[in-house]
């Protein structure tokens, strides 16, 4: 059964179906960068669109090592994506989910900073030393899963991306990886490109006029895209038939920019809050020797300073959302 995302049927602007999107979705209108072109032109399309993608930011033999990892972490623990008889709440609806896979896994921990994203990454949020973890996880539509379509939406946002100048640095972003192909037949990721400047998706349609677009990001294993967590985006889900499997990371902004608003030359904008309250990071990492790395897992919520603060205790873990994997 082919599933539409319900999103191409409110054509008429109705502001109660505005989530669902407006119906003016554009194939092949996505600019790609490979990991190898100047990053001041990577910079300049994501500052005014406020996502960009690149094509190959992961390598086969990467793509297949975290394949294999999802491969066998759903053969060897069920459970940890919702395979099990009782499913996390979390994990209706939205295909399966590993929300936590560093907890128990440093094999992956090379990826949390990979070579060919993170410095764009890192430029984005205002240089390394801005740049703190947020979250890591895998995530799977399986084959013939025919899940929901999804409204459009956006992640975290702070209020004063709509006063300060300049706009950049974020104050979250996302990177999400292609694990397998999307094509049409996919569940591909979707974003309207300039929205992360508008309170809701009816503002920004109104706003960008005849520019207002809704674009399926198609493209090959390995792919990135990179977007600012306050645009507006949603999953399309192909013909319900064909899978898709991903890579999420989510980053927040740590220290004090200099910055300004309309009523003042300057302020110091602050670090960006904690993205969830539930997140942990492990101990290897949270009090890792070398200080680079601890502080850019340094950014906790107070679940993990709760658990710091036990030794991290494995029991007080399983006490906490998502901590008993």
């Amino acid at each position: 059964m082919s599933v539409k995302l319900v999103a191409q049927e409110n054509k008429s602007g109705d502001p109660d179906l505005a989530a669902q999107g407006f119906g003016c979705v554009k194939e092949n209108g996505i600019k790609v960068f490979p990991v190898e072109s100047d990053p001041a032109d990577i910079y300049a399309f994501f500052e005014q669109n406020g996502f960009a993608v690149l094509s190959d930011s992961l390598g086969s033999e990467d793509v297949d090592f975290l394949n294999n990892f999802c491969d066998e972490s759903q053969r060897r623990d069920p459970g940890v994506w919702g395979l099990s008889d009782k499913r996390k709440p979390h994990h209706r609806n939205q295909g399966l989910i590993f929300s936590q896979p560093l907890l128990d896994h440093p094999e992956l921990d090379r990826f949390t900073r990979h070579p060919n994203s993170f410095p764009v990454v890192a430029h984005l949020l205002g240089g390394k030393e801005h740049v703190r973890f947020a979250e890591f996880n895998l995530r799977e539509t399986p084959a013939n899963s025919g899940v929901g379509a999804m409204n459009f939406h956006h992640d975290a946002t702070i209020e004063d991306r709509f006063l300060r100048s300049p706009y950049l640095p974020c104050d979250y972003l996302c990177a999400i990886h292609y694990l397998s192909d999307v094509g049409e037949a996919n569940p591909a990721f979707c974003v309207v490109p300039g929205s992360n400047k508008f309170e809701t998706l009816k503002e920004a349609h109104d706003a960008l006029g005849d520019d207002y677009q809704e674009l399926p990001i198609r493209g090959a294993a390995g792919t990135c895209i990179l977007y600012d967590t306050a645009l507006f985006h949603t999953r399309l889900d192909g013909d319900g038939i064909q899978p898709r499997r991903t890579w999420h990371q989510y980053y927040a902004r740590g220290g004090w920019l200099q910055s300004a608003l309309p009523t003042t030359s300057k302020y110091r904008r602050s670090p960006s809050p904690v993205l969830t309250d539930w997140n942990l990071f492990p101990e290897r990492l949270a009090m890792h020797e070398n200080l680079e790395v601890r502080m850019f897992f340094s950014h906790w919520n107070t679940a993990q300073g709760e658990w710091a603060a036990s030794g991290f205790d494995p029991e007080v873990r399983k006490a906490m959302p998502r901590g008993e994997q």
